[in-house]
Order: C-alpha cells, then structure tokens, then sequence
C-alpha cells in the first residue's frame, strides 16, 4: 500500500506589507462636549452682563452729572420751568443730597427736541445734557431686537413729541434703527 500525498497550493503573498494595529481614534464622551457648550455659553452671558453693567455705569454717570440743581441746567436751548420748591433753598435740617434731587412732583420741566434722524449716541447725550434722566431704546428692526451700542443706531421715532414740555424725570423711549 500507497501513502497518498496530498499537497495544499502555499497561501498567496500577502501585497501590504504587516502594519501594527492603529489604536483607536480618541473621541471626547457626549457628557464632556456638553460640558463645553454650557460652559460657553456661562461665560457669554457673564461677558454681556458685565458689558452692560459698564455700559449701563456709564450712563448712569450722565444721568448723575444731569441731576444738577436748577440752576446748573443748560438753558440756551431748552425752555426750563421750575416749581417753587425746586428753587427754595434747601433748609439745615434737609442732607444735602435730597436739594440736590427735587421729589419727582417737584421736577423741572424741560422741552423736548426734535431727535428723528440723529444719531442715537448723539441724541441720548443731548437728552442728558439737558437734564433728561431716563432715556432708553427700542429698537424697530425685525432682525435686531436690543440696541446695545447706540452709536450704531439712528433714531427714527421718540416717545414724547418736540416741542412739548416734559419732566426730566419721565422715562423718554428712543426708537431706533440699523437698517438704513
């Protein structure tokens, strides 16, 4: 009796050349990117509240430096009336803070101007410099809602008329706009 042989074919060549294994691409967990985005999002909102708190400081300051007795108030252009106990002299027994800020039935009238078409920047400024200590915006665009830098607004409407007299202690409502 015969062995039988039987040969297998040899294997083909391999044509790449043995690479080590590649270790696996590191990818931050879902919880870590999260993690990020919120943390993002904390220090924009801390940035603006701090811009605005500047910004906001900033024109307080104005509104200080506009609550000025009576006779400190720019007249050349605005007609001012001023109710007797604004020009009474303050008594020993007031603090020298409540003369310098008459109790708002006691607040002066002041003319409002003509602000359509200004600058915002430039029309809360002529509104503090003439006593006017609440001045705010609005904003008419569809696509920025908040003004937060009036110099790159224009006003296109105001909440009281020009012309009419108005306390300098009413809230004036600038509406303004980017577009044009």
């Amino acid at each position: 009796m015969q062995a039988l042989s039987m040969s297998y074919p040899p294997p083909p060549p391999n044509p790449t050349p043995h690479l080590p294994p590649q270790p696996p691409k590191r990818r931050l967990p879902t919880a870590a990117i999260i993690g990020i985005v919120i943390a993002g999002l904390v220090a924009f909102c801390c940035a603006s509240a701090i811009v605005g708190a500047i910004i906001q400081g900033s024109n307080d300051s104005r509104a200080e430096s506009a609550r000025q007795p009576a006779a400190v108030l720019p007249s050349s252009s605005a007609s001012v009336v001023h109710s007797p106990a604004a020009t009474t002299p303050p008594t020993s027994a007031a603090p020298a803070s409540s003369a310098a800020r008459p109790s708002p039935s006691a607040a002066a009238q002041l003319k409002m101007p003509n602000l359509v078409g200004e600058n915002a920047q430039v029309a809360y400024e002529t509104l503090t410099d003439l006593g006017f200590t609440k001045v705010t915006f609005g904003s008419q665009d569809d696509d920025d809602k908040v003004v937060l830098f009036p110099p790159n607004w224009t006003v296109t409407k105001q909440s009281a008329k020009a012309g009419v007299l108005v306390r300098a202690d009413k809230t004036i409502v600038l509406t303004c706009t980017k577009e044009g």
